[in-house]
Formats: C-alpha cells, sequence, structure tokens
C-alpha cells in the first residue's frame, strides 16, 4: 500500500535532475503547485512536462527555478517568458500524438490528482482524463493528491489506490476556470455556426467563449452528441435543456477528456451518468472520429488567409498557442459520414483595426490547419463554404461573406497579388 506523507514532504522527494510529469487542467493540483512556489530550491535542474492549456493552467513551474526546464505542447500565456528564454520547449504535435510522445520518457516522479479511493480501493482521475490514465505506468514513483473535492464521475477512468507510492490527502480547491461573457459579434458567430448543426448531429467544441455562443441556440435541438476534447460550464444548460440524446450502441450522450469550469461544472459532472470520460487515444482517435456520423468538428483559430489555410498559434511571428487537437478534429469532421469541419472566429480583432481574414500571414507564421481540412470558416458575418471550390471561388467566399465589410476593398486589391485568386 501507499506511504502517506506530508505536502510539505515533496520538495525531500524531488532531486537534481528528475523528470516529472505533471498534469494539466483541473489534474494539475493547486496544493501541489503552491508546495512548489513556496520551495523553488527543490526544482534545480529538474525537467517538467506537462500539457499545460492556455488560459486554464497558469503557472510557469520552470520559472520558479532558473535552472529548471520545461516540455509542453502549447506555449501559453504563463509559458512566454520561459519559453522565449530557451528554458521551455514546444513540441508541436497534433494532440492524436502527444500520448505516444509522453510515454517516450522515463519519469522519476508522477504527480496525480486524484478522489478518495471507493470501496474497491480505486480512485478516480475525476475531471481530467486526457492523458493521466495514460502515462502514470512510465513513472517510477507516483505522488497523488487525494483530494475530497475532486469529483467522482460514474464513468470517469480509475486507478487503484495500491498502484501509488505516497499520497496525501487534503481539502483543497479544483482548479476553475470562468468562460467569460460573450460580446455581441461572438453572439451573431454562435447563431451562424449553430446554423449549420441538425438534430442527430455530433458536435466537438474547442474551449471558451465560442463554446457558450453555440451551445445556447442547440437547446432547441434534438438529439444531440456531445465528443470532444473538453467540456465547460454551457454543457449543464444544454443537458438540462433536453436536447442530447440517451446511451446507444452507437453514440455516448457526451464523451470529454476534460471538464474545465466553475464548481457548479464539477458538481453536474459528479453525478451525470450520460458523461463518459475518455483519454485523448480515444477522443481524438481519426479511427474512432471517422465513425461518427454527422459530426459537426467546430474550432476557432487566429486568423485565416485567402486560400482557406488557418493560423491558431502565432501572432506576429511568435508562438503564442499550439496547434492541440485542432487538425485531428477537422480531419474527423471531413471524414465522417455527413460531417462537417469549421472554422470560427470573429472577422477583426477586439479593436477592429485589424481583419482576421488576411491577404497572407506575416513572415515567419506557420499555417496551422493546411486549405483542404476546412469545409466552413464562419464570422459574424456570414457562412464562407469552401468545400469543392476552386481557389478563385473560395477566396470570393471569404472575402464577401466572412470578411468584415470595412475591409473588403483591401483585400479586393491584396487579391490581385496573388497569382490564380
Amino acid at each position: 500500500m501507499p506511504k502517506e506523507i506530508n505536502p510539505n514532504d515533496i520538495p525531500n522527494m524531488i532531486s537534481k535532475n528528475m523528470k516529472i510529469y505533471m498534469p494539466n487542467c483541473g489534474g494539475e493540483s493547486l496544493l501541489v503547485a503552491e508546495v512548489m512556489k513556496q520551495n523553488p530550491e527543490c526544482l534545480d535542474n529538474v525537467h517538467l512536462i506537462g500539457v499545460w492549456i492556455p488560459g486554464v493552467n497558469n503557472l510557469d513551474y520552470a520559472d520558479l527555478n532558473e535552472t529548471a526546464k520545461a516540455t509542453t505542447f502549447f506555449v501559453t500565456p504563463a509559458l512566454k517568458k520561459t519559453f522565449l528564454s530557451g528554458r521551455t520547449s514546444y513540441i508541436p504535435l497534433h494532440y492524436s500524438d502527444v500520448t505516444s510522445y509522453l510515454r517516450t520518457f522515463d519519469y522519476d516522479l508522477t504527480f496525480l490528482h486524484l478522489s478518495p479511493p471507493n470501496s474497491e480501493g480505486l480512485c478516480s482521475f475525476g475531471i481530467a482524463a486526457d492523458f493521466p490514465p495514460s502515462v502514470f505506468d512510465k513513472s517510477k514513483k507516483i505522488i497523488a493528491h487525494i483530494n475530497p473535492n475532486m469529483p467522482s464521475p460514474p464513468n470517469s477512468p480509475l486507478i487503484k489506490f495500491s498502484d501509488l507510492d505516497y499520497f496525501f490527502e487534503k481539502d483543497f480547491n479544483v482548479l476553475e476556470y470562468d468562460i467569460g461573457i460573450a460580446n455581441d459579434p461572438l453572439v451573431k458567430l454562435g447563431q451562424n455556426v449553430a446554423s449549420l448543426i441538425n438534430d442527430g448531429d455530433t458536435v466537438e467544441i474547442g474551449i471558451g467563449k465560442i463554446q457558450s455562443t453555440v451551445l445556447e441556440p442547440l437547446k432547441t435541438r434534438k438529439n444531440l452528441s456531445i465528443h470532444g476534447g473538453m467540456i465547460c460550464d454551457p454543457i449543464i444548460d444544454l443537458y438540462n435543456s433536453g436536447a442530447i440524446s440517451k446511451l446507444s450502441e452507437t453514440h455516448q450522450p457526451i464523451t470529454t477528456g476534460v471538464a474545465v469550469g466553475t464548481r457548479k461544472l464539477y458538481d453536474f459532472v459528479a453525478d451525470c451518468p450520460d458523461i463518459y470520460f475518455k483519454p485523448v487515444t480515444f477522443t481524438h482517435n481519426i479511427n474512432v472520429l471517422e465513425k461518427i456520423d454527422n459530426l459537426i468538428a467546430i474550432n476557432s483559430a487566429i486568423e485565416v488567409d485567402l486560400l482557406g489555410q488557418a493560423n491558431a498559434e502565432m501572432i506576429n511571428g511568435t508562438q503564442v498557442s499550439g496547434g492541440g487537437g485542432l487538425v485531428d478534429f477537422l480531419r474527423g469532421g471531413r471524414r465522417s459520414k455527413n460531417g462537417k469541419a469549421i472554422i470560427a472566429l470573429v472577422s477583426t480583432t477586439s479593436d477592429g483595426k485589424r481583419s482576421r481574414i488576411v491577404c497572407d500571414f506575416l513572415p515567419n507564421t506557420i499555417s496551422t490547419v493546411p486549405r483542404a481540412d476546412i469545409d466552413f470558416v464562419i464570422t459574424e458575418n456570414g457562412i464562407a463554404d469552401l468545400r469543392n471550390k476552386s481557389t478563385t471561388e473560395r477566396t470570393n467566399e471569404l472575402i464577401y461573406k466572412a470578411a468584415a465589410p470595412q475591409f473588403i476593398d483591401q483585400l479586393e486589391e491584396c487579391r490581385k497579388k496573388i497569382p490564380g485568386i
């Protein structure tokens, strides 16, 4: 059986040159993070590996100690400093490939954040089943924060309490995320996206305000399913509206890797029998996605150029995020019978001074999504249908249906410089 420790013992259990796996989203223990902030010397020459999510996980562990380094798959705002200094390494992988990469490491130590064991001696991974269930067995030692505040959803992966090496039990807040309030352009964008979703469809949608604006109009639909990497608070009202389907041989009502939101969401998932938490090896697996009929994959981007390709991770030539599961889901939507691959974005920057439908990307900016992987580009202005369109037709769709009216003349002039469109 695992040995019980005090959280304050953690610094003494970390030594130089260790490789440590740290979970993300609500799998990140805020208590472990606090201990490390108070004892930064424990991270001397330590290598931390994790899939920290922009806007959700806000601590840069490598920044706590100038000799520490990190490896990640998003450049979050919190990681900007150590990324630019070279101490945080960004690995550009599709989400579906991240688990395989994580399993190339032999970790000296893995931290887990779990619910208390049930009567059978099993702990739940709770609201964060994306990577930890697939990685923990690659570690020499496992330290678990057993947190009574971690929900134990009916259908979340379990781990034997006896598989842990060390544990401490402590009531502590679980990481929360507030998506905020959507502005008018986002509401209109959500309505435009929702217009392409029909009864019986399966919806994949990313995190944030766009999720709320798309899901709100769907309350009048019937027999919807959700399959994706994350769910947030808006899923509660959609579920309670009766729009979500029941369990069948072909559909699980809601399939997700993580739940990221407020305590209201965590209390909801703790008791909901229709939410199935699965690892990324399932949620983002193209062999799974292509078998889901009517899969509507909805994801966002920073900008889309007139060739129809999307940049979702760079601003002014600097890495500010990562590709995540964007391409996985869009390709799943395209391969699905009657599926759709959608890029949804507001047509201008927040100050209205720059179009996000652009002539071309700035130097040193990569294309996250090839143009052949996108069916629709949707903004608050309309829906650009790129399916089976020529380069000229695609450009017309983007300029006249997606772009903000005040930038149409500029884009028309710009297109003249691009041969063939």
